[in-house]
């Protein structure tokens, strides 16, 4: 039986599940994308590239390889858009900059490489947080994100314009990037499902450095099985990414569905206890649920050695550094929030950055430790819900809820698990290194147990 929902409104699999059976034409689909994007996105402003020529040309190509039945595989005719620090050739990436405005690459990054060569369709680039240092995507050259469930109120960052996108039904997918929770804060406060993968699972070649030992490039979408869908196209070897596993991409949907009963979570009681009490009420809710899915819970609190301020350090430092690189020392185009961020990273000394580093090693020995009896840890996303519009959160440089499994290194998933007056709220799972397929399958039985991640903004069609 046909889907009756409007295209736009397909997952990411159902899109794809719909063009491999012929009830819907990639042409098709991407035009009502690219009518939902023109008609919304003033408001919204997601993106800040709208790729409509090249979109169209690549879907219709991809219909006529599903009517020479040499589809490229499952994302063949499938829209995405890629967040704006992540290189497509021809195309502006700016980087959320004012001086790179008119920045056109010459190439592809890596992972839009692997999405082209999968047949899939890039509709456009997507708003940033300036530089991508920031978690409200308050843009001041590019303008602010709204978030689609309040348009007074940001969709969190510095991935924003990404889960902006899914959330208002402009993208059934997205890429972002994450250095200290930059997928998973956007997917918790926009109501979307966002995935940090382990550290060099997806190559980074051609995404804009933020910090090397931290940065990471995951996806944004409508579930844990869309993020599966996306993370098997977008993993593998990427030769000139040095810190990128040799290893090829694992078969994440396809185990996807497999019972999570008998599995073993640790609940991070500090980040319970840190979040406002809607969250905690919700994350109790979330408990519940995947232990009436069988899922053996105990506490787990973070060990009181560990120095995460110092890990910060070593992030800052090499943050100030990609940037004085980046433009050459000169800052003088940069807002005042960012410069000011950047000044931290400035002066630490060799000693700080080494014990930074130190640091950072100590949080994934330790998390690596909790897991090693655990299948995943479990805690509420972030303490609060989506906040008015705003140039910087102060709060974010002392937030470790999304911040700590970028020093780990471990995958992150979060998923939605309900909403506070009205805002939604995500569930975080984390998993051991490597270890993706399990993060993603608890994501995926939980939102088989729940109906969260299908709620959609009020008035879809008219959002704002």
């Amino acid at each position: 039986m046909p889907d009756a929902r409007p295209p736009a409104w397909l997952g990411l699999g159902e899109a794809a599940a719909a063009l491999a059976g012929g009830s819907l034409t990639s042409l098709e689909l991407t035009e009502a994308l690219l009518a939902r994007i023109e008609r919304l996105d003033p408001a919204v402003n997601a993106y800040v590239q709208v790729m409509a020529a090249s979109a169209l040309a690549e879907a219709q190509a991809s219909d006529a390889r599903t009517a020479a039945r040499r589809r490229l595989g499952p994302l063949d005719g499938v829209p995405a858009a890629v967040k704006d620090v992540i290189d497509t050739a021809g195309t502006p990436t700016a980087y959320g900059s004012a001086r790179y405005r008119a920045h056109v690459p010459a190439a592809d990054a890596h992972v839009v490489r692997r999405l082209r060569a999968a047949g899939a369709v890039i509709l456009g680039k997507t708003n940033t947080h300036e530089l991508a240092r920031g978690i409200t995507t308050d843009n001041p050259h590019f303008g602010p994100t709204r978030n689609p469930w309040d348009s007074t109120r940001h969709p969190g960052g510095s991935s924003g314009g990404s889960a902006a996108a899914v959330a208002a039904g402009m993208a059934p997918a997205a890429l972002g990037t994450d250095t200290g929770g930059s997928v998973r804060i956007p997917a918790h406060m926009s109501g979307v499902s966002g995935l940090k993968p382990t550290f060099g699972l997806v190559g980074r070649t051609g995404a804009r450095p933020l910090v090397r030992s931290y940065d990471h490039i995951g996806p944004l979408a409508r579930s844990a099985a869309d993020c599966a869908l996306l993370l098997e196209t977008i993993a593998g070897p990427d030769p000139q990414d040095p810190d990128a596993l040799p290893r090829p991409a694992g078969a994440y949907a396809a185990g996807i569905g497999h019972d999570v009963g008998g599995l073993a979570a640790g609940v991070i009681q500090d980040f319970a206890d840190d979040a406002q009490p809607g969250i905690r009420a919700l994350f109790r809710q979330a408990l519940a649920a995947l232990e009436g899915l069988g899922v053996s819970l105990d506490a787990w609190a973070l060990p009181a050695d560990l120095n995460p301020k110092g890990a910060q350090v070593a992030s800052r430092s090499q943050g100030y550094v990609s940037v004085h690189a980046m433009f050459g020392g000169d800052f003088s185009s940069i807002a005042a929030p960012i410069r000011d961020r950047l000044a931290v990273g400035s002066g630490a000394s060799a000693m700080d950055y080494i014990q930074g580093l130190e640091a950072r090693a100590a949080i994934q020995a330790a998390v690596s430790a909790a897991l090693t009896s655990r299948d995943v840890l479990l805690s509420p996303a972030y303490p609060y819900p989506a906040e008015p519009i705003q140039p910087f959160d102060p709060r974010a440089n002392d937030t470790l809820h999304a911040s700590l499994f970028n020093a780990s290194r471990h995958p992150a998933l979060v998923v939605p698990m309900g909403f506070v007056d009205g805002l939604p709220a995500g569930l975080q799972i984390v998993g051991r290194m490597f270890d993706d397929a399990t993060v993603l399958r608890v994501g995926h039985a939980f939102q088989q147990a729940t109906d969260h991640h299908l709620r959609r903004p009020p008035d879809p069609e008219d959002i704002f």
